[in-house]
């Protein structure tokens, strides 16, 4: 084997694919027909996800070798990608899919005892057939259950083909299990971050998100939209947490009832007495005012208070003087009627009539 294909394969480990692609364009400028050439050239423009060319190169190979089972899963993955390509029609989607099936088959029924095919002979089943799936991968897992590929997808199909709180859990035991045989598997760190996310547990999922970015850099867009997506979230439940308690301190304010502020007067009180007589008074007062307004000067007849009868003793003068008329600010007399009636009080008082006088002769004495 050229040397340049080793070399070409430690630049893919290490993510340098397009540099990988060169080497091998170098080899096999020289020997088109190099069968490892051709697969290993597939399997790095696969990773390009350039699915036509690798599905050429690996056809390339399989002519010059059929029983080539790596070349026949490199064919069914290109064959899977081209399907799920959202520009094609649907009558194009399923003979790529079946294409991708009988290659991953073809792969299987040529080494049966080979995860790898089990693993991606499974791939192209799960979209349509997820529990299929799960059994060709159990097969595998009986033939290597230290097989890390096989509990990534197996975790996969639990989680994104087959719904339901049972099959959350199985898929969360299935990359745990993958981030014990690696514990710097940025895949499966991903999923369970995405799951911690899902139950709401959102600071686990922040830090183990941060660390899928540090592990791989392919997944930094995605942690960044997750984290972006994380803070407009938060900010927006604090936000609506603020708008439901004003909301409820407003409705508390409102169904609660007020206190009344009520002055009441105690019976020892004198003070209170005289405030409550005071408003009692002022109100009368008020009240006679307006009626007597709304009634016309001219209908309205003068008072004369009754003459004082002879029998009665005479009271002093200054009983007749009327009270005076409470004084208030001209601020609660200004729109006040002026057409109040007058009161016409006697100010003196009565004269009492001439009492006839006994005129006793001289010398007479009247009490005998």
């Amino acid at each position: 084997m050229d040397s340049r294909i080793e070399k070409a394969r430690v630049l893919a480990s290490l993510g340098r694919l397009v540099a990988a692609q060169e080497m091998l364009g170098e080899v096999l400028a020289g020997e088109p027909e190099d069968v490892v050439a051709l697969a290993d050239m597939a399997n790095v423009v696969l990773r390009l996800r350039d699915y036509p060319r690798a599905v050429e190169y690996s056809a390339a190979a399989l002519r010059g070798e059929p029983e080539n089972t790596f070349a026949w899963r490199v064919r069914a993955l290109a064959e899977l990608g081209m399907a799920r390509d959202v520009e094609l029609g649907p009558e194009a989607v399923l003979e790529h899919r079946g294409r991708a099936t009988a290659a991953a088959e073809r792969a299987v029924k040529i080494d049966p005892e080979n995860t790898d095919n089990l693993r991606i002979l499974a791939s192209t089943k799960r979209d349509k057939d997820p529990r299929g799936a799960l059994k060709t991968l159990e097969t595998a897992l009986e033939l290597d259950p230290d097989d890390v590929g096989v509990h990534l997808l197996r975790g996969f199909i639990l989680r994104r083909n087959l719904k339901g709180a049972n099959n959350t859990e199985q898929a969360e035991l299935a990359f745990r299990e993958a981030l014990r045989l690696d514990p710097e598997n940025a895949e499966a760190l991903y999923e369970l971050a995405l799951i911690d996310l899902e139950r709401g547990n959102r600071t686990a999922g922040q830090e183990q998100l941060r660390r899928v970015a540090l592990l791989d850099p392919e997944y930094g867009p995605a942690v960044r939209d997750h984290l972006d997506w994380l803070a407009a979230e938060q900010d927006r439940l604090a936000q609506a947490a603020q708008a439901a308690e004003t909301r409820r301190l407003a409705n508390r304010y409102t169904a609660e009832p007020q206190p009344k502020f009520i002055l009441e007067a105690s019976g020892k009180s004198g003070s209170g007495r005289a405030y409550r007589w005071g408003i009692g008074v002022l109100v009368l007062i008020m009240i006679r005012m307006i009626a007597a307004g709304l009634s016309d000067d001219s209908s309205t007849p003068s008072y004369t208070p009754p003459p004082v009868p002879t029998w009665v003793r005479t009271p002093p003068a200054t009983y007749y003087n009327p009270l005076p008329f409470p004084s208030l600010p001209p601020e609660f007399r200004r729109d006040w009627p002026t057409n109040l009636p007058r009161v016409t009080v006697r100010t003196e008082p009565p004269v009492a009539p001439p009492q006839p006088q006994l005129t006793v002769p001289p010398g007479v004495n009247p009490f005998p």
